[in-house]
């Protein structure tokens, strides 16, 4: 893992399945071109489904690990995921870089990029299970699952964005915290 302490701001988006980080992070690149997205890297078939990502074999990801081609990797839900050592060119350079990341991932992230600012989008259970439901690639058994992992306690300092309304209301929650992060820095 790189230690970056130059003058960008790395964001996480992070929160519980069916909370709606990829519509949010989707509209926010369309409102924000001046921002970093950064892709991430995933041990998953490209046609798997769900948020757009690099798909890597398991052999490639260990290749790719060793060669230092990642900022940060984590494993979540049997699957490995990695963000590209190239963030910290942006970082550098005093842009935002935002991606979707892991809750469980963030304590180790941190020691790397203490500029790290930590965004929980989330919605009420009732929502987030409609939501898990109406994608239809998951048993009742794992949306149940998802569910509970969704209680997890909120990071040290993370920043709540809840989205249960209108589209545009996330993305404002989310430009707020990120021009107040920056402002403060």
């Amino acid at each position: 893992m790189s230690t970056h302490d130059g003058r960008g701001l790395l964001v996480a988006i992070v929160g519980p399945s069916g909370a709606g980080k990829d519509t949010l992070l989707d509209a926010l690149a369309r409102k924000r071109p001046d921002f970093q997205f950064a892709q991430r890297i995933i041990t998953r078939a490209a046609d798997a489904g769900g948020e757009d990502h690099q798909a890597v074999s398991d052999a490639m990801f260990d290749a790719q690990l060793a060669q230092g081609a990642f900022a940060f990797h984590w494993q979540a839900h049997g699957l490995r995921y990695a963000i590209a050592a190239d963030i910290d060119q942006h970082l550098a350079a005093g842009r935002v870089v935002v991606f979707n990341g892991s809750r469980k991932a963030l304590p180790e992230i941190a020691l790397g990029y203490p500029q790290l600012l930590v965004l929980v989008v989330t919605a009420p259970v009732d929502v987030l299970a409609a939501r898990l439901a109406a994608r239809g690639r998951e048993s009742a058994a794992d949306i149940a699952a998802r569910l509970r992992r969704a209680r997890m306690p909120l990071p040290d300092g993370a920043i709540v964005i809840l989205n249960d309304g209108p589209l545009d209301t996330g993305v404002i929650q989310i430009e707020a915290a990120i021009t107040r992060a920056m402002q403060n820095a």
